[in-house]
């Protein structure tokens, strides 16, 4: 059991280590930091509490990544993947909320198809409850209904980033003009790599968007700390 763990422990690890906002990171300040002795809660955010269990769940996961990777595990590491563990946390409830909001829902079928579609929890190429089972409890450490939560949280702010950005496009002068600029000049490559330069672009443009977006959010947020450890 535990070599099969090995062998999928990649798969497993981005499962659940996955960037909430695809690659995109930025910052919410004005944290009010407190003691935790007073709550069982890590942080909250516009008064919903992210529990201190999620944040340790998800930091020992990837503290034992790490160290299975033979990273060196010092006190530098260690305070920095605190913080980005927190500010994930953070994010993910910020824009589950967001999420919320602009009425997106998502259902029981989408999480089960979610879920479903992962080759970590599947035999034979299928499903396999069994091993579903297995891996959330004995590996991820979480209960079944944690892990669903998680992926329904994540399917939601997916679904918001694509609302958000849906209506994001490029014309084909914007196009060969941006490949002009970028190749000097020399359009002797473009149609070749029209499209991959097209994809390269609309996500830069997405990338942009969503930042705007997010600072558009943030200085009504009201982020509380329950821990000296983050000062």
């Amino acid at each position: 059991m535990m070599d099969w763990f090995r062998k999928n422990m990649r798969t497993i690890f981005l499962i659940t280590v996955a960037g909430f906002l695809g690659g995109i990171f930025i910052g919410f300040g004005g944290y009010f930091f407190g003691g935790r002795a007073l709550t069982n809660a890590i942080a909250e955010v516009n008064g919903k509490k992210i529990s201190y269990r999620k944040y340790a769940q998800l930091f020992n996961r990837i503290m034992d990544n790490l160290r299975d990777k033979g990273t060196e595990i010092t006190d530098e590491v260690i305070q920095q993947v605190r913080r980005e563990v927190l500010q994930d946390l953070i994010q993910e409830e910020v824009f589950t909320e967001e999420a919320k909001k602009h009425g997106i829902v998502v259902t029981d079928d989408e999480v089960a198809m979610d879920i479903r579609s992962f080759p970590a929890f599947q035999k034979d190429g299928k499903f396999d409850q069994r091993t579903y089972f297995q891996i959330v409890v004995l590996q991820l450490k979480m209960t079944p209904q944690e892990f669903e939560e998680s992926r329904r949280n994540q399917i939601a702010i997916a679904k918001l980033r694509n609302l958000i950005t849906s209506g994001i496009k490029i014309s084909d002068i914007e196009l060969q003009f941006e490949y002009a600029r970028r190749h000097n000049g020399n359009m002797s490559g473009f149609e070749k790599e029209k499209d991959k330069f097209y994809q390269e672009l609309l996500q830069e443009k997405m990338t942009a968007f969503m930042q705007d977006w997010y600072r558009s959010i943030n200085s009504s947020l009201k982020v509380r700390v329950f821990s000296k450890e983050f000062q």
